[in-house]
């Protein structure tokens, strides 16, 4: 009966050899962004490491963006300083982000501009599109569209990295 224990236990882990290693999750590459309505503030995510990051890349004129922007306060305003969150809008001009942003219940979360790169760097395919790092700034979650629950989305993965 051992024998047999012993010759299941080496094939089980003969058989685990064999399997391809778990793929590495995806990471937060540096991002450099101007802040809209400060002038010369650049936003950089590499001043961040150590904290969970939230992006939500947007464009001012899309009407599903605007009606998730109020999410961003809401986890910013719940969380404080255990989580760095950000709008990044793909526009280039800085006066129609602030506006939005403004217009919008962004409140205090930093609104940046340029972000068609950064766009295309988290795989975007419509707006708005969020995506949430670890810690670590390894990519946990991503969420595409409008859904009224998107605040509770992002509580949710948050919760399951450890932030309370």
């Amino acid at each position: 009966m051992k024998k047999i224990i012993l010759m299941l236990c080496t094939a089980v882990l003969g058989a685990a050899c064999l399997l391809p290693p778990l793929p590495e999750l995806p990471v937060l590459e540096e991002i450099e962004l101007p802040v809209a309505g400060e002038t010369d503030v650049v936003w950089n995510s590499t001043n961040y490491k150590g904290k969970p990051v939230l992006l939500m890349v947007m464009g001012s004129w899309c009407p599903y963006c605007k009606m998730t922007m109020p999410a961003l306060k809401v986890i910013a305003d719940e969380y404080g300083d255990k989580v760095e969150v950000v709008g990044i809008f793909v526009d280039t001009d800085p006066k129609a982000v602030k506006a939005a942003a403004v217009d919008h219940g962004m409140g205090d979360v930093k609104a940046l501009y340029n972000g068609m790169e950064v766009a295309q760097m988290v795989g975007a395919e419509g707006f708005p599109h969020a995506v949430l790092f670890d810690q670590k700034h390894r990519l946990i979650d991503s969420w595409s569209g409008f859904s009224p629950e998107r605040a509770n989305d992002f509580r949710k993965a948050l919760k399951s990295i450890g932030v309370k």
